[in-house]
């Protein structure tokens, strides 16, 4: 990752993990960062979807797996927000598929590895934020993935729905809020 901003690269260099693209794959995974309101993701789940969509391109035959349920009270699941605006940008609903119980990331790659299984789908993708990847990876490693590719998306924070807000304020905000549950994850066994 080439970049000119000091302070993105300070990031870069000190906490993001270098992408491990794809070859061939049969799924990308999207854990949601969070929502703004009933209908729209924030920046950060945008960028995800927005970078899952241009490698679906690529790969049409493959499907894409929204994850998170409702954990902001919307109403509405994260996923199905965030399949929307896959939709929106030109992916058929048939690619699309919403994994919608989660609330957290250990329970995003639970769910998403049950659907893969279900599907009999191999060689999953997961695209996620890059100041979040470092967390996916190590919990999707420790939940005992194998053979999985990964993107990470760039995106500026965003305020977000309720007390995600916080998190998600800045690019700072969502830095801190990494470091933490990096701490929490490996504490409770999930990293």
């Amino acid at each position: 990752m080439t970049t000119t901003d000091p302070i993105r690269a300070r990031f870069t260099r000190f906490w993001t993990i270098a992408d491990h693209p794809p070859t061939d794959p049969q799924c990308f995974i999207v854990p949601s960062y969070a929502l703004k309101d009933a209908t729209r993701p924030i920046r950060p789940t945008c960028a995800e979807i927005d970078l899952a969509v241009a490698w679906w391109r690529r790969f049409p035959d493959a499907m894409i797996v929204m994850c998170t349920g409702d954990n902001q009270q919307l109403g509405i699941t994260n996923a199905r927000a965030m399949a929307e605006y896959a939709e929106s940008l030109g992916v058929p609903t048939n690619r699309l598929i919403e994994e919608d119980r989660s609330v957290n990331t250990w329970e995003n790659l639970r769910y998403a590895a049950e659907i893969m299984d279900k599907r009999s789908l191999r060689r999953p993708t997961i695209v996620a934020l890059d100041l979040y990847m470092r967390r996916v990876v190590a919990t999707a490693r420790k939940s005992g993935w194998k053979d999985f590719a990964w993107l990470s998306a760039f995106s500026t924070g965003e305020p977000a729905h309720g007390i995600k807000r916080f998190q998600t304020y800045s690019r700072a905000t969502i830095f801190c809020y990494e470091l933490m549950a990096m701490v929490y994850a490996r504490l409770v066994g999930w990293a």
